[in-house]
This record gives C-alpha cells, sequence and structure tokens, in this order.
C-alpha cells in the first residue's frame, strides 16, 4: 500500500464503528410532532479497545471493583500498566506486551496523531501536557505492543472514567479528516476533482 495513503486508510476502516459514537442519535418522529429532536449520545461510560487492528467501543461497568479490573481482564497479560501521555486519559497495555505480542498499528496512529496534536496544540491539554508530549516525539516516538485498552482518568481520585468527551471529540475530527484526505487522495490518483 501506498505510504500516502496508509494512515489515512487504518482510520477509515475503524470508521464503521467509531463514526456512529459521534452523530447525534435522533429520537423517531412522533406523528403528533412538526419536528423531531436530536439528543447525543452519553459518551460518559465509554472505553476504547484496540486489538488485532480493530476498535472496539465498551460500555463501562458501574461497579469501581469491576472497572479496576478491567484492564487485567482485557490486556491479557497478569500485569497491567498505564501509559498517560496527556491529563484525563490512560492507555493501558500488559506488562509484558512488547516482550510477547507484535506492534498494535492501530493504536500506534491513534497515538502518533494524539501526541502530534498535543504537541502542537491542536488538542486541548495543559502547557505540562504539552512539552511532555513534545518531550516525547524529540526522544523517540512510543511504540504499543499488543492488546490496548483507552479510559479516562479522574486526575483528582486516581481512577478509571469513560473516555473524555475531549478525546472523543478528537477521534471524530481525526477520523472525518482522514476520510477526506483519502477522498482527495484517492480522487487526484484517479484524475477526478474531489471538490465534486
Amino acid at each position: 500500500m501506498d505510504n500516502s495513503i496508509a494512515k489515512p486508510t487504518a482510520l477509515i476502516q475503524q470508521l464503521p464503528t467509531i463514526a456512529p459514537l459521534h452523530d447525534p442519535t435522533v429520537a423517531r418522529p412522533d406523528t403528533d410532532a412538526a419536528t423531531f429532536t436530536s439528543t447525543s449520545r452519553p459518551h460518559y461510560r465509554l472505553g476504547m479497545f484496540c486489538h488485532d487492528e480493530q476498535v472496539y467501543f465498551l460500555t463501562l461497568p458501574d461497579d469501581p471493583n469491576e472497572l479496576a479490573l478491567l484492564p487485567i481482564r482485557l490486556v491479557g497479560d497478569p500485569f497491567a500498566d498505564r501509559v498517560h501521555v496527556v491529563r484525563g486519559l490512560d492507555f493501558w497495555i500488559g506488562d509484558r506486551s512488547l516482550e510477547n505480542h507484535p506492534p498494535n498499528p492501530t493504536i500506534n496512529v491513534v497515538l502518533d496523531d494524539l501526541l502530534d496534536d498535543i504537541a502542537s496544540g491542536n488538542y486541548p491539554a495543559t502547557d505540562n501536557d504539552r512539552a511532555f508530549a513534545r518531550r516525547l516525539l524529540a526522544a523517540d516516538r512510543p511504540r504499543i505492543s499488543g492488546p490496548c485498552l483507552l479510559l479516562g482518568r479522574d486526575e483528582v481520585t486516581g481512577t478509571s472514567t469513560g473516555l473524555p468527551e475531549t478525546f472523543l471529540n478528537w477521534l471524530h475530527r481525526t477520523t472525518v479528516q482522514a476520510v477526506t484526505d483519502l477522498v482527495q487522495t484517492t480522487s487526484t490518483a484517479d484524475g477526478d476533482d474531489a471538490s465534486k
């Protein structure tokens, strides 16, 4: 595959799973109503699990003890490590993932784009988070191997939560941009005018 479209293609393959989470849920029209309303789906109890080049969104358990065990159950390792690159978001991986699993291309695309956007100011973050992302990018881009679970983090209590709205909005924008870029790249390669 041509490297110029590898990244958008990877994100597009995930689009059917990702896109519905960000579109409004439209209530069925009431036959007596002139219009119908739309309301956003609640995202506060979502986690994102990336494994075998697939993305799965999970509804998180309400029980805090069950939620605390979720990373260990999903990463396939007796111990789970938390990779923290920005406030409010954790990447959970197996303690021995680097040794026992191949790189996870899906989550590495997400991590690369997230770090780039944090460092450049395209993702809402603190100055400390931006400086940390720049240091990570300057040293060497971190790589994740094996299954990975993304969860939100309550920085006050130090506990896992659902993915933050900031991340979900960023993921949606990134995915839409990847689709747009791929359409333009494909149209240009085919000799079509991408603006049509």
